[in-house]
């Protein structure tokens, strides 16, 4: 196959570059991914760290080469990631609109990767109808829930609450007299996500280090559900526990939206 050969030239670190991938566990759900654009170490980058979530992903240089790869027909892909140079927003539309045709997907949202653009740029790229960006570094957190949102039914919708967005550091739970390491996955003023692979039992009464510039905050929450699987049967999240924060001062509150809201602000165009 064409698609597979050109592909794959461009991969001569041996990360396969070509047709839908393979995993050894479980994809999650909803379709492959697909990735556009050059060769290049952030490409081979996102590669690895779709099939670390996993995800199925196809690869390939351009529009014309992606509408030539043979997708399956019992799951096209969902969501698009390119980077926001190589999109042409006065094409782009009629270009997407093609390429769902031609890989049988009933609906494929785009999300444009690399350094934040201009006022003007961005204007042009949401007039093209691109609406979800990974603008910057990011880690694995940020491009899981990115991908979330462009596979939720409700992406063009703006949140209902308060605004949330992905975190990636570290920290500590407590409970009962016990200890339990976690990690942030997403942080709203109400509460949070947090990954472990033992999630306390929901209901349970917590306190949460929440770090904030130099100092860490202890605060406390509740745990709402948990998610004890994990991405491994299908799962959008990956296994952990969403809390509730009990009431937080005014500041306190405040100071979390601030944050929240600079880094949304990398994640949409």
């Amino acid at each position: 196959m064409a698609c597979k050969q050109d592909l794959e030239k461009r991969a001569p670190n041996g990360i396969s570059m070509n047709t839908w991938s393979r995993t050894t566990r479980p994809p999650l759900a909803k379709g492959p991914i697909l990735l556009l654009g050059p060769d290049s170490q952030i490409q081979r980058s996102l590669v690895q760290e779709l099939h670390s979530l996993p995800i199925s992903t196809v690869t390939a240089l351009d529009f014309e080469e992606a509408s030539a790869c043979r997708s399956d027909p019992h799951s096209p892909p969902g969501v698009l990631l390119l980077p926001e140079d190589e999109v042409r927003p006065e094409e782009f539309e009629e270009r997407l609109a093609e390429l769902r045709i031609r890989t049988g997907s009933p609906r494929l949202v785009p999300i444009v990767f690399g350094q934040a653009p201009t006022g003007p740029r961005r204007r042009a790229l949401r007039d093209a109808g691109i609406d979800l960006a990974l603008f910057g570094r990011f880690g694995r957190h940020a491009l899981r829930f990115q991908i979330n949102r462009a596979r939720s039914p409700w992406v063009t919708r703006r949140p209902r609450g308060e605004l949330r967005a992905p975190q990636e550091w570290r920290t500590r739970s407590y409970s009962s007299g016990k200890e339990k390491a976690v990690r942030c996955y997403s942080l709203s003023s109400g509460g949070a996500y947090l990954v472990t692979p033992r999630p306390w039992i929901v209901g349970s009464d917590i306190s949460l280090e929440l770090p904030m510039g130099h100092e860490r905050l202890l605060i406390d929450a509740r745990i709402l559900y948990t998610n004890v699987t994990g991405a491994d049967s299908g799962r959008a999240l990956p296994r952990g526990m969403a809390i509730t924060f009990r009431p937080l001062s005014d500041h306190l509150q405040q100071v979390i939206r601030n944050g929240v809201t600079r880094t949304q602000a990398k994640l949409e165009v």
